[in-house]
């Protein structure tokens, strides 16, 4: 098992093939094989690297008083020094896209291109995060009153990704999702991430943004303020996706990282 050491936690990164570097960021309760359908479709291509963020699975959570944005973006900036990968591409989805936002902004030499799908910039959209929260909180609430960790898993995915629950068998339920509840928890009770058009404007990065036709208006929303404030970004959509693109539209995903990663810069 390849680990590296990264801001006093061990952190379990898997890659695959040749080429330039591509860093994949999993969203919330997943962890480096999520990715592997796309692995296996880029790696022929490009060098491939998919870690496990501080917490999930097997990685290690560390000394940690307050799980943060920043922190993991740390985390991903020291592991593309340490493994060599710099200037990479970075794909991050969901949790893991909001992770790369603050990783370009904190770390643009270290980033080459990067792949924003449907990122949780909640702060871009107060109005439509504090409806998504009221739908959200009494079926978290219910379940964590249980001490039901799992039911929360459930709750949430149920609401902001039910085009993938529907979908996943039981057992990729479980695992790595239902087992990483612990770091749902952590990452909804995040300081909320605080960043504006007017910081994405500096931001130079040239930059893909991806969104699903069927996910939710919220996130919807904050895709096209993003790539509308990025001056270098592109948006692109993806027919008949939800929240998790990458998992619901595989192939058109691949297709639409390996065009934007592979293209000459404007």
């Amino acid at each position: 098992m390849a680990t590296a050491s990264v801001n006093g936690a061990q952190l379990h990164y898997e890659e695959s093939g040749q080429g330039k570097p591509l860093l994949f960021i999993h969203g919330m309760c997943g962890d480096a094989s999520v990715w592997a359908g796309q692995v296996e479709r880029l790696s022929p291509r490009f060098h491939c690297v998919a870690y496990d963020r501080r917490g999930h699975s097997r990685s290690s959570l560390g000394q940690v008083g307050q799980r943060t944005v920043e922190l993991h973006a740390d985390d991903a900036a020291q592991l593309i020094i340490e493994l060599g990968l710099a200037p990479c591409t970075v794909v991050g989805s969901s949790g893991g896209a909001r992770v790369a936002v603050d990783l370009v902004r904190r770390y643009p030499r270290l980033i080459e291109r990067a792949v924003f799908s449907e990122p949780p910039l909640m702060a871009l959209d107060p109005e439509g995060f504090q409806a998504f929260a009221r739908k959200l909180k009494p079926a978290m609430d219910a379940a964590l009153a249980r001490g039901d960790d799992r039911a929360a898993v459930d709750a949430f995915f149920e609401i902001m990704c039910p085009g993938l629950w529907a979908v996943i068998p039981e057992e990729r339920r479980d695992v790595p999702y239902r087992a990483n509840a612990a770091e749902l928890i952590g990452d909804l009770t995040m300081p909320q991430y605080q960043v504006s058009r007017a910081d994405l404007a500096e931001i130079r990065t040239l930059s893909l943004v991806i969104r699903g036709t069927e996910s939710m208006p919220l996130m919807r929303n904050i895709a096209a303020i993003l790539a509308e404030s990025l001056p270098n970004a592109r948006l692109v959509e993806l027919e008949g996706s939800g929240h998790v693109t990458y998992a619901e539209r595989p192939a058109e995903f691949a297709a639409a990282v390996e065009s934007f990663a592979l293209a000459q810069a404007i």
